[in-house]
């Protein structure tokens, strides 16, 4: 290999330890400062107490479903006696006064059969109520 032919053929006795210095001393403050700052997780302040009711929550959610054979199911649960369907209601929205209920028919249900359930949950004093249908395309 070629050598360039300078005046200073000088073995090098040392390692030039200098730009490590410096970055390391860069990263020593770039730590101080950051542990300064996580030091002071948040600032203590003393925060205002508020009505828990005001604060806007997600209503409880009831499945009733109605089949093709007229059967009520409630959450999954089928309804033997239909009789008991209006004191069950009218229990849960004195449980829990933000109540929805989602309303399920299956396909070839009688329409009378889903409107006498919808005016069960009315009754009931339930307001929020949602038709469940399926989006799938045919």
């Amino acid at each position: 290999m070629a050598r360039s032919s300078s005046s200073n053929d000088e073995e090098i006795n040392g390692i030039n330890v200098t730009p490590l210095v410096d970055i390391m001393l860069v990263l020593v403050i770039i730590l101080m400062v950051t542990a300064e700052f996580t030091k002071y997780r948040t600032v203590p302040v003393q925060l205002p107490k508020v009505n828990a009711s005001a604060m806007k929550r997600e209503p409880q959610k009831i499945s009733l479903t109605i089949k093709k054979d007229l059967s009520v199911w409630w959450n999954d649960k089928q309804i033997k006696d239909l009789k008991t369907l209006p004191q069950r209601l009218k229990a849960a929205k004195a449980l829990q006064s933000e109540l929805a209920v989602i309303l399920r028919a299956e396909g070839k249900t009688e329409y009378e059969a889903v409107l006498k359930l919808l005016d069960e949950v009315k009754l009931a004093g339930i307001s929020k109520v949602g038709l469940a249908v399926d989006s799938g395309k045919r």
